[in-house]
């Protein structure tokens, strides 16, 4: 459910980019067990989403294609909801930097899915294509120092409930 990211150096997969973009959309191609959106831009990426997990990793690179930032983040949104430990990197690929986003959240991710499953909100697991329709999503953020999370689901066809619950506790704060 949730792939393991190291803090290695690396580089944008050149080799790989050119072998999809000859065989489908040079960004985006689907494969047997995930989903990869690879990108050669100024700052290229790489985006790979599993069928069975909740989570995408997500590589960012400097313009000289090493490696900028590298870490999980949620499928629906991949930068709303970063997981784990996030590496950053100079343009030499050292590693300068390493946030780890779940601290301090003693109310977990895997909380948050029974949380949702106790309240009958589905949580969709594998990639998130664009242009699928809604996707209830989760959010989490620190506000007045405090961990929070969001969730975003649709109710109802017009009606999308946010539910704000405390990082620490569990405790619903706002609905």
């Amino acid at each position: 459910m949730i792939p393991e990211i190291d803090n290695k150096f690396e580089k944008f997969d050149n080799d790989l980019y050119d072998e999809l973009s000859m065989k489908n959309h040079p960004n985006i191609t689907p494969s047997d067990s995930s989903y990869i959106e690879i990108a050669r831009l100024q700052e290229s990426r790489y985006f790979n989403t599993s069928k069975d997990s909740y989570f995408t990793i997500v590589k960012l690179y400097h313009q000289n294609f090493n490696i900028k930032k590298k870490g999980l983040g949620f499928n629906v949104a991949p930068f709303t909801f970063k997981k784990g430990v996030w590496y950053e990197f100079d343009e030499q690929g050292n590693l300068i930097k390493e946030t780890d986003y779940d601290q301090p959240f003693t109310f977990t991710f895997e909380d948050i899915l029974k949380f949702c499953e106790k309240h009958g909100i589905k949580i969709d697991i594998g990639p998130i294509l664009p242009n699928t329709g809604w996707h209830n999503d989760i959010f989490r953020d620190i506000q007045n120092g405090k961990p929070i999370w969001r969730i975003e689901h649709l109710k109802k066809t017009n009606l999308v409930e946010v539910i704000k619950i405390d990082g620490v506790t569990g405790k619903v704060l706002e609905t």
